[in-house]
């Protein structure tokens, strides 16, 4: 198991105040891929601040929050999974998405979608199913023009080659960011591939490396 420490860049402007919160990870097994984590994780951070700033400066009067925040999902067995929301909240309006860092730290690689399930299934087809349930759910709860609207929101993000995603301890959830999805659906923001229920689907090395860990 590996260990994470929180760094922040905190800064104040005229029309803009950041709080950016990023991981660093430690371990005493100073591997390659620990700083190529570490670097990509605070090249996100960055870019993420650098594009903001060059929106600012064309923006309107309206306040801006621009904010980083992270989670451990999953840390065991040398497998790390850390998902982080970059947050923009402009006057009233506040815009997110999310990117995962999943990695085995043990074999010195991330972690992609297809490595969770077996070879021989469609990996796409199970999730679309996934997310056809969900929508089945809220459609009672929905008017006909905005069950509408996320449909074709999801035409696109559903046949993604590589969600984005994160592991927890009792399953694969495939998440969703504000600016793909009607930002008022908010039900709509996760789907999980539940260990438990959808075992038969995984692949070899996630259920020796995560389910039975």
């Amino acid at each position: 198991m590996v260990s994470v420490q929180t760094s922040s860049i905190e800064k104040k402007e005229k029309l803009s105040v950041y709080n950016l919160n990023y991981p660093i990870i430690k371990s005493d097994n100073e591997k390659n891929i620990i700083g190529h984590i570490n670097k990509k994780i605070y090249e996100d951070i960055i870019s993420f601040k650098c594009a903001i700033e060059d929106i600012s400066n064309t923006k309107n009067n309206n306040l801006s929050c621009i904010s980083t925040d992270y989670y451990i999902t999953y840390n065991n067995n040398d497998i790390i999974s850390i998902p982080i929301e970059f947050s923009q909240l402009d006057g009233l309006y506040n815009i997110s998405y999310i990117n995962s860092y999943n990695y085995d730290i043990n074999l010195e690689k991330e972690i992609n979608i297809k490595d969770i399930f077996n070879s021989e299934v469609d990996y796409m087809e199970i999730i679309t199913k996934k997310i056809n349930n969900k929508i089945k759910e809220l459609s009672k709860e929905l008017s006909l023009d905005k069950y509408i609207t996320v449909l074709d929101y999801l035409k696109d993000i559903v046949f993604s080659d590589n969600p984005t995603f994160y592991i927890s301890k009792d399953g694969i959830v495939i998440c969703f960011s504000s600016y793909e999805l009607d930002p008022s659906i908010a039900d709509l923001s996760t789907f999980k591939i539940s260990f438990k229920e959808d075992g038969n689907y995984l692949s070899k090395y996630i259920t020796e490396k995560v389910v039975e860990s």
